[in-house]
């Protein structure tokens, strides 16, 4: 008769499956658990102090990886805001849709019909560009990093110059390389899960 052992250590000891019990005998200790920062009492004497000391505690459970984290959700997209008669409302008209589903992003557009012009930072060069709002889902861009980097009141700025919201994230397509090579990028805010995301190019004829 063969009998499979439930918990058992694999890998030369560097994994340890339990898939019985586990038993933490009286006055043993387990060590590396993960442990949230210290939240303290709270004094509020309102219920809303109440509810912002409740959520600050929340967020560091779920920052610790105590709690299931949160997901980005209600993301959405659209084309930015453009001047009329711009090299960038061309390369837009070219445009027929701008999707968002499962981590990807899909721009359906003609870049034969597209123009190349300067950024307005020197260092990007000259593209065949186009401009996108994200919707995040955040209230405040500001409490998120985009690729690690931190997002600042000039991101704020530039979403609200094109028609965005303090919750929406510019981002400007190189889409003569998105065509051949997809864009991808993380973001990350407190109490939520990493986002893995990417921007394709489709023409309208793969449709």
């Amino acid at each position: 008769m063969s009998y499979n052992t439930k918990n058992y250590t694999e890998q030369g000891g560097e994994k340890t499956v339990i898939g019985g019990v586990l038993e933490i005998k009286e006055g043993a200790s387990v060590t590396g658990l993960p442990k949230s920062e210290n939240q303290a009492a709270s004094t509020a004497s309102t219920v809303a102090g109440v509810k912002d000391d409740l959520n600050a505690l929340i967020i560091k459970l779920k920052d610790a990886g105590v709690m299931k984290p949160d997901t980005f959700s209600g993301i959405s997209v659209k084309l930015c805001n453009t001047a009329s008669g711009s090299a960038l409302e061309t390369n837009h008209s070219t445009v027929t849709a701008v999707t968002y589903e499962d981590g990807v992003f899909t721009l359906t557009a003609d870049t034969e019909a597209m123009v190349s012009f300067e950024s307005a930072n020197p260092q990007q060069g000259s593209h065949k560009w186009v401009g996108i709002l994200i919707t995040t889902g955040l209230s405040d861009i500001k409490a998120a990093q985009y690729n690690s980097y931190p997002l600042t009141e000039a991101d704020v700025t530039e979403a609200a110059a094109v028609g965005g919201t303090a919750g929406d994230i510019v981002m400007w397509l190189k889409c003569e390389e998105i065509e051949i090579t997809p864009k991808e990028f993380t973001l990350s805010a407190p109490r939520y899960a990493d986002g893995y995301f990417t921007v394709i190019l489709v023409s309208p004829e793969a449709e």
